[in-house]
């Protein structure tokens, strides 16, 4: 999987990288049995990517389940596949939450590059009817977008780290974009800077997109 070009994104979209891979706009998912699982979701997505490509060996160890590299977790509607190459780890997350219209399901997808001292990811949300059984692609549900000064502890950062980490654009926002764990437990996805070391550690905080049933707010 390419890395992301992180370099161009402007800060008005901080919550989401740029786009480096043939993006799925929608897929049809298919299932038996009486309700779609993580698996159906995960093989409907996946399979729009070619042969060979992670995605592919992604949709292969989740079919075979649960082991060092993968967790298939049908009951949390979870699944997470990872792979290392050159001390770089890529992972694949995939989850979704029950909306509070009854006839709608909001699936994500996400990918974490690790390693090389700059961690890279790339989240995508899905709008999934119950009725079409169709997937389509849609803008991140938020109330608001997430920014970069949500991951600084504002109660004990000085001044002059909050105006860095405001006033950072182009390549210099890249230690401080946001990484991405989507839950397998609970409903929340969390998010930390790309940098562990960005600005020291203390001064950073792990922060929370709450799920209300229908979108996403940041804890701030």
């Amino acid at each position: 999987m390419k890395h992301f070009l992180k370099s161009l994104l402007v800060i008005a979209f901080c919550a989401m990288p740029i786009i480096t891979m043939a993006q799925v706009e929608s897929c049809k998912v298919k299932y038996s049995g009486s309700k779609v699982t993580i698996k159906d979701f995960a093989k409907a997505y996946c399979s729009q990517f070619e042969k060979g490509s992670f995605e592919q060996q992604a949709l292969n160890a989740i079919n075979k389940g649960n082991s060092k590299n993968c967790v298939v977790d049908k009951k949390n509607g979870y699944v997470k596949y990872s792979a290392t190459n050159d001390d770089i780890t890529e992972t694949f997350e995939m989850c979704f939450w029950n909306c509070n219209n009854k006839n709608e399901k909001i699936v994500a997808t996400n990918y974490v590059c690790e390693g090389g001292g700059l961690d890279e990811c790339f989240l995508n949300f899905f709008s999934y009817n119950t009725k079409t059984k169709e997937m389509k692609h849609i803008d991140p549900p938020y109330t608001s977008n997430v920014q970069l000064i949500d991951m600084v502890d504002l109660s004990v950062a000085s001044e002059e780290i909050v105006n860095e980490v405001n006033s950072a654009r182009n390549e210099d926002m890249n230690k401080y974009l946001p990484i991405y764990s989507l839950p397998r437990y609970g409903k929340n996805i969390t998010f930390r800077m790309a940098d562990r070391n960005a600005i020291h550690p203390a001064l950073q905080r792990t922060c929370t997109l709450i799920w209300d049933g229908e979108k996403f707010s940041v804890d701030r």
